[in-house]
């Protein structure tokens, strides 16, 4: 899955080291996952993201040195990734993750995302139909997402994840939103 604006930031973000990198090893490193970026516009791109503070530059003569300031940003992917992991362990967090997105985006999730969202392997859930797999790719392309036709996407099968869906969801935005101190922690007092 390509997306021609985002993931050329996120690939460059996860391209860099704490060290930095300078312009020309940068550049090759693009050309090696095949990306054709002229170095005069790759130069731009970067002063760009520099002039936005996600990228700090360093003169160390004759270079330039790139160094992400705070690292790579987390996407929906990487935030559902990680509750779903700090709620479930192994296949069961694959499975909430996946359970997650279905019920957030409404639609099947292509494989791409599944990696993205650190899936590894076959997702416990069924291969969507021709015509669920073309309507959730009709809506990746309205958003400027490339998705080749030889993608599958899947839908999970689990019903017995509402509950913990819901708790990933609270937990997402008590942490996204920093607001863990205002949550009264509880603890079970009786059985039940």
């Amino acid at each position: 899955m390509f997306h021609p604006e985002r993931d050329l930031k996120f690939v460059i973000l996860e391209l860099l080291t704490d060290d930095g990198r300078s312009i020309s090893s940068l550049s090759r490193e693009l050309e090696k996952q095949g990306y054709d970026i002229h170095r005069l516009i790759l130069t731009g791109y970067l002063r760009a993201l520099a002039d936005q503070h996600v990228l700090k530059e360093k003169d160390v003569p004759p270079a330039k040195i790139y160094v992400p300031i705070k690292g790579r940003q987390k996407d929906i992917y990487d935030v559902v990734n990680e509750a779903a992991h700090n709620l479930a362990e192994g296949r069961r967090a694959e499975e909430l993750s996946l359970y997650a997105m279905w019920r957030l985006f409404k639609r099947p999730i292509f494989a791409e995302e599944l990696i993205r969202a650190g899936i590894t392997g076959e997702p416990r859930g069924r291969q969507a139909t021709q015509e669920e797999r073309q309507e959730a790719k009709k809506v990746l392309i309205r958003s400027g997402f490339k998705i080749p036709d030889s993608s599958r996407a899947y839908v999970p099968e689990a019903n017995d994840l509402g509950a913990d869906y819901q708790t990933l969801l609270e937990t997402i935005v008590a942490t996204q939103l920093d607001i863990s101190y205002l949550v009264r922690e509880t603890k079970q007092t009786k059985l039940v």
